[in-house]
């Protein structure tokens, strides 16, 4: 390691156990996440609703001390749980909500092996961290509250730390998951995706996907090629989400391997978790962008479109009277000077921070830059000379 690599990781490294930083984007976490535990505890609600327990059915405990309830005390927790998740998405009494919540998903998993899935884990990875992280403070009904009290909350500002074991969690599911399957010859040569297409491909026409798809992904010789696909996929998904160059690119490609998988398997609740938790990876800063709109029409609508849609808090607008219809000033470069983008440079690249506009924006946002760049250049030569 270089001289000055070793400075760098020191200060990274220091910037992320004892900083802090704005989790606004946490928050959107935060409010899917209580649709995805009532989804969660569904199968125990329903053994709940005919009066049983969670342990009328086999079960094998994972150690003779581990504190369990059944009957009536375990059906009130339960239903305390899911007043609790209910009151975490929306926000109220968030930080007592969330703690509830996350602890007895926690407390219900290790209740007995036979509870024990990967998803579920998954979910109590992710609900730990947003029990820990100042993720009622916006975007919550706490925090209406708090304004109309005229003591208005200090902001998601909060410690970074717990997006480090959040974000590791978050890849090692996908590095991991793709590794095993690529050291498994059944995966890699398809056996295991055929038998799953088998199993589930009456339930995903069931879903409204095509037949076509269907027939073909039954197909062995196409299945063979594909499931390496699907393999190498998931460990660039892990990987990529690592590396700061390569992160947008792996948000938006696990975006539809997460739907393909929803749409073929029976996954539970891990591709709706997998989704929401893409918003981990948001830089912990908000409003460090400046889009200025002027005159009437297109700019200003965009303007009006960016102010409702941008729910990670990336950009502030500002109504200009005069000069280029979009100008973005974005975070400063390698000079420590704004980056300034124009025209549909900054369109969309605007649109490639909107969680809505992503999936659509983010693969276009490369060509335009190229093209900004190269304009940037000849404009700089021709200024020159």
């Amino acid at each position: 390691m270089t001289g000055g690599a070793l400075p760098r990781l020191r200060t990274t490294a220091e910037r992320w156990l004892d900083g802090t930083g704005d989790v606004r984007a946490i928050a959107l976490l935060r409010i899917a996440a209580g649709p995805i535990v009532l989804i969660h505890l569904r199968p125990f609600l329903e053994i709940a609703a005919d009066g049983g327990s969670w342990d009328d059915t086999f079960h094998v405990p994972y150690a003779a001390w581990y504190p369990a309830l059944s009957g009536g005390a375990w059906r009130a927790l339960l239903w305390g749980a899911v007043a609790a998740a209910v009151l975490m998405s929306i926000g109220l009494f968030t930080r007592a909500a969330t703690a509830y919540t996350a602890g007895f998903v926690a407390w219900n998993l290790f209740l007995s092996q036979t509870h024990f899935h990967h998803n579920r884990a998954f979910l109590v990875i992710l609900l730990t961290g947003l029990a820990v992280l100042p993720v009622g403070r916006v975007l919550s009904i706490d925090a209406v509250i708090a304004r109309s009290r005229g003591r208005p909350l200090a902001g998601a500002i909060g410690p970074l730390w717990p997006l480090i074991p959040m974000r590791f969690s978050v890849a090692t599911a996908y590095w991991a998951s793709g590794l095993s399957k690529l050291l498994d010859p059944d995966w890699w040569g398809g056996v295991v995706l055929q038998l799953r297409i088998e199993q589930y491909g009456s339930s995903a026409l069931d879903r409204g996907a095509p037949e076509w798809v269907i027939d073909l992904l039954a197909s062995e010789a196409f299945m063979w090629w594909f499931a390496k696909v699907v393999v190498l996929t998931e460990v660039f998904i892990g990987v990529g989400l690592l590396v700061r160059r390569t992160r947008l690119a792996a948000v938006w490609v696990a975006i539809p391997f997460h739907l393909t998988i929803e749409a073929t398997a029976e996954v539970q609740v891990f591709s709706l978790a997998g989704l929401c938790a893409l918003v981990i990876w948001v830089t912990p800063t908000t409003r460090d962008r400046t889009l200025v709109v002027s005159g009437a029409g297109w700019a200003r609508r965009l303007g009006a479109a960016v102010r409702w849609l941008d729910w990670t808090g990336r950009f502030t607008v500002e109504q200009s009277d005069a000069g280029t219809a979009v100008t973005l000033y974005d975070r400063p470069g390698g000079t420590g000077a704004p980056i300034v983008r124009t025209g549909r440079e900054a369109v969309w690249f605007v649109l490639s921070r909107l969680p809505l506009a992503f999936p659509i924006a983010a693969p276009v946002l490369p060509i335009r830059s190229r093209r900004g760049r190269r304009a940037r250049r000849r404009n700089s030569r021709s200024t020159a000379g």
